[in-house]
């Protein structure tokens, strides 16, 4: 296997060294903020959900043998860290409800109306067990196939077709409840 850059940095991060740590971390952290950002749905949960993917990925690097792109096993630390900081976070706010409208206090154009619509859809995401949403987002935000997802969470194609199948079962549910 030829060497890359990253290669190199990895290598040198796995002997210790902190500055080839930092130079990986400033080459994935906006798209790891990204992806934390569509799980979490908010900038301050996604922070810390970046800043614990990449304390568990200096932790364990040492571990990392280069099986899969290095892209590939922060991806996998984060649904591992998304899970357990799913499990950990007080349930959301609610909307506050302009008395009489049954809408949020925001205004009528179109553009606020589909504001509304997606705040309701990410507040429904988040009353979801934390696999369904995880499922659910990766297959339907990001585009994945069952089988790319359980090649990612370590799942078999089944459970990720299963999980999938009962989020979006799920989220009728929840948006019919609206």
């Amino acid at each position: 296997m030829a060497s890359s850059p990253e290669t190199d940095l990895i290598a040198r991060a796995q002997n210790g060294d902190m500055d080839a740590f930092c130079l990986l971390v400033s080459d994935h952290q906006r798209v790891m903020y990204a992806l934390a950002l569509r799980y979490c749905c908010n900038h301050h949960d996604a922070e810390d959900l970046v800043q614990e993917v990449f304390l568990n990925a200096y932790r364990s690097i040492t571990r990392f043998r280069g099986e899969s792109t290095f892209h590939t096993w922060l991806r996998r630390i984060m649904v591992n860290s998304f899970l357990s900081h799913k499990r950990r976070k007080e349930p959301p706010p609610s909307i506050e409800i302009t008395e009489g409208t049954g809408f949020p206090a925001i205004g009528s154009d179109r553009t606020a109306f589909n504001n509304i619509v997606v705040q309701q859809v990410l507040q429904r995401l988040d009353e979801m067990p934390a696999r369904q949403k995880l499922m659910f987002i990766l297959k339907h935000q990001e585009g994945l196939t069952c089988e790319e997802i359980a090649q990612r969470t370590g799942l078999s194609s089944k459970s990720v077709d299963k999980y999938v199948t009962r989020g979006k079962a799920r989220m009728r549910e929840l948006l019919w409840d609206v």
